[in-house]
């Protein structure tokens, strides 16, 4: 059964979450069961939301790569809230606006650029 995991943590700003995501090396070590991760930053801090095949491949991916990660990096680690999916979809555009625009996303957000996003409001 899919899970949903969901972060939360005022300690993780966004350099410290790109130097986790260039040490987890996802591109070339995809995460088994993995389906999909969207993060984004507010005033309380980073929102990380994640869809698994399976809570045993997520703790697999917790134990083995996240934690270790977190760790060498010197960052506290905040346990997330792990939910059963009661439902799950993607629209037909996912895979189109992942190929189209995934290398893009983050771009400029050094410099305060905002994305636009297909269907949100402008």
């Amino acid at each position: 059964m899919p899970i949903m995991a969901l972060f939360r943590s005022p300690s993780v700003d966004q350099a410290q979450y790109d130097a986790i995501v260039q040490e987890l090396d996802l591109e070339s070590q995809p995460a088994a069961g993995g389906l999909t991760h969207a993060c984004g930053f507010d005033d309380a801090g980073i929102c990380v939301t994640e869809v698994w095949e399976s809570r045993a491949d997520f703790e697999a991916f917790l134990t083995d790569r996240l934690r270790p990660v977190f760790a060498k990096l010197g960052i506290e680690f905040v346990e997330p809230q792990i939910l059963d999916a009661y439902a799950f979809m993607a629209s037909e555009g996912t895979d189109r606006y992942i190929r189209e625009r995934g290398a893009d996303l983050g771009a400029g957000r050094e410099a305060g650029v905002t994305e636009e996003r297909p269907g949100a409001p402008q």
